[in-house]
């Protein structure tokens, strides 16, 4: 059943609705988006389609183009390399450089290969060091077009492919993802699918404010009433839920931060937008999820005690 403070429930996927689609892209760990899939061919497919053109004749290659010509047919050396390192081809099972092969190397690659090959594949291309400045750029930016678990970071002069959060992290919010769906709190579930899908479309402030949503409605629901979560968070103290003070003034404070002038729930007067991203937005699903999990199973204590 639809909770009847949510008016958009209906605006969201059946799967979304009925507690089946699955945590944000950025944090599932091992598993590759279909957008990332598809930038990352498309850029390739880009960088071969180059050297065909060139091959063909359609025009004389000289000065810069000369130079761009030798770069693009190492595409090939790309490969040849990559099969002698990493799949452990003998050099002469490899085969000489065809761009239709090429071609169908990738795809088949990236369309149907699973996390750790693609991943394997995309750093090894950006190490290489015939990969061109262009396919260098447009491979970064994939991982920030697309929502993936996965950021890339120098270390020691080598572009690096680093995990965004643990897989215990995100099996960590899944479980407390859970923890709301079974106790019937559906508002809470509901902001936090909302908030899962703003991750994916790259609205993280509103995913914030969806974050924030959750814990509330969890909180108003144990203690109905109160009108903001401070006055919440102070009920559930008095009622023995929160325990550790810690932990709560460090909630409030988070909620602070969003409610502040310059916050992500309020229209901003001297800026175009807040400052908060991917990481932010992460960060805030996570604990969101993880405290409004912790307030369920304290509720769930106190009513079974």
């Amino acid at each position: 059943m639809a909770p009847e403070d949510d008016s958009d429930f209906y605006d969201l996927p059946f799967s979304a609705r009925e507690g089946k689609a699955p945590p944000p892209e950025p944090m599932r760990p091992e598993h590759i988006p279909k957008k990332f899939r598809q930038l990352s061919w498309l850029f390739i497919d880009t960088e071969i389609s180059k050297t065909s053109y060139l091959e063909s004749g359609a025009y004389a290659v000289t000065g810069e183009d000369c130079e761009q010509f030798h770069n693009n047919k190492n595409v090939g050396s790309i490969i040849s390399s990559y099969k002698f390192e990493i799949l452990g081809q003998f050099h002469d099972d490899i085969g000489d450089y065809d761009p239709q092969k090429s071609r169908a190397f990738f795809k088949e690659m990236i369309e149907g290969g699973n996390y750790h090959r693609i991943l394997t594949l995309i750093e090894f291309v950006l190490r290489h060091e015939y990969c061109s400045e262009e396919l260098r750029e447009s491979l970064l930016d994939a991982f920030d077009e697309a929502p993936i678990a996965y950021f890339v970071e120098e270390i020691n002069g080598l572009p690096t492919i680093i995990p965004r959060a643990s897989c215990e992290a995100g099996k960590s919010t899944q479980q407390a993802i859970r923890t709301i769906q079974g106790s019937g709190m559906d508002g809470a579930a509901t902001h936090l699918r909302q908030a899962a899908e703003n991750i994916n479309a790259k609205r993280y402030a509103d995913s914030i404010v969806d974050s924030i949503h959750a814990v509330e409605s969890v909180a108003r629901r144990i203690a109905p009433r109160s009108k903001t979560l401070g006055d919440a968070l102070k009920s559930l103290e008095k009622k023995g839920l929160l325990k550790n003070s810690q932990l709560k003034k460090g909630f409030e404070q988070i909620y602070a931060y969003t409610n502040n002038e310059e916050g992500v729930r309020h229209p901003l007067v001297f800026q175009d937008s807040t400052a908060v991203g991917l990481d932010e937005a992460m960060f805030m699903f996570g604990a969101c999820a993880s405290f409004a999990a912790y307030l369920v199973s304290k509720h769930r204590q106190t009513e079974t005690g």
